[in-house]
């Protein structure tokens, strides 16, 4: 009977060895991260009619416009989001943009210097940690915090120039604009949680703790 039924334990587990586990699909760039950088995109795009030389380029005329994105990667979903917060700037303030160059009477060469995030940590505690065990794998530790702060902004950098699209000569000086972004949450003594940032989110998401 005992040999009955410790052969029987034996299938149940091996069965269960063979279930299929399941995880989710997790992108490269969390959503959090996504709004951090495309917000600080966005306000370098804004602060172009703030400087004297963006706003010189603004108001002169241009006529037909193109805008040159070599320097911009648009394999990378971020760049190409900047790229566009770039153009809808352009077209708001009133430039005709085409989307052939022969057509344009000026080419507007626009560059990313930056376009990432930085993060920054503290904790006063102990981290996660993985303890092994003996013939039984790992036993994983959760981190334990007394105190944590995790902080990430973002930055982004835009490089304008323009210039004659027939003779290469330049129409106005260039310039550059920057835009920031941020976003911080603390942990205390494990179990409160606070976060704080500048991304004028819907007050739903206004804690990046309610990202589901």
């Amino acid at each position: 009977m005992f040999k009955k039924s410790a052969l029987s334990l034996l299938i149940a587990m091996n069965l269960t060895a063979c279930g299929t586990a399941w995880e989710n699909t997790r992108p490269k760039i969390t959503g959090l991260e996504q709004v951090l950088i495309s917000t600080a995109a966005d306000r370098a795009s804004n602060k172009f009619g703030e400087s004297e030389d963006g706003r010189a380029v603004l108001s002169s005329q241009l006529g037909k416009s193109y805008i040159d994105s070599k320097g911009f990667y648009s394999d990378k979903d971020r760049y190409t989001y900047a790229l566009h917060s770039v153009r809808r700037y352009m077209v708001d303030a009133g430039v005709t943009l085409v989307d052939d160059a022969n057509e344009a009477d000026t080419i507007i060469e626009v560059s990313a210097g930056a376009l990432s995030i930085d993060n920054t940590g503290f904790l006063l505690g102990l981290p996660a940690m993985g303890v092994p065990i003996p013939f039984a794998g790992q036993l994983d530790i959760p981190e334990v915090a007394l105190y944590a702060s995790d902080k990430n902004r973002s930055i982004a950098k835009f490089s304008v120039s323009v210039r004659d699209a027939k003779t290469g000569a330049s129409k106005s000086h260039s310039f550059t604009t920057i835009g920031t972004a941020w976003s911080k949450n603390w942990t205390i003594l494990m179990l409160f949680e606070f976060s704080s940032n500048d991304l004028e989110m819907p007050e739903t998401y206004a804690s990046s703790f309610d990202w589901e």
